[in-house]
């Protein structure tokens, strides 16, 4: 899911494994340009993640995943 404003975008992460969701946040919230990851708690393994095109690349999030043992997956829609 796509939804983009005039300074930042909106991307939806599936995470394989819910209960490893916290982490992936907490390292995606340290990258430079991520403004806010959000966590769906009605789709336990659905976050958002809201950043600047400009500073990061939403392409990095699956390899930030594996890098925590976490696999994760952009959704396009």
């Amino acid at each position: 899911m796509l939804n983009q404003t005039s300074s930042h975008i909106d991307m939806m992460i599936h995470v394989d494994d819910a209960t490893a969701k916290s982490r992936l946040v907490e390292q995606i919230t340290k990258c430079d340009g991520v403004i806010k990851p959000r966590v769906v708690s009605e789709k336990p393994n659905l976050l958002f993640v809201s950043y600047d095109p400009a500073r990061f690349d939403i392409r990095s999030v699956p390899s930030i995943a594996r890098s925590l043992g976490i696999n994760a997956q952009i959704v396009e829609v």
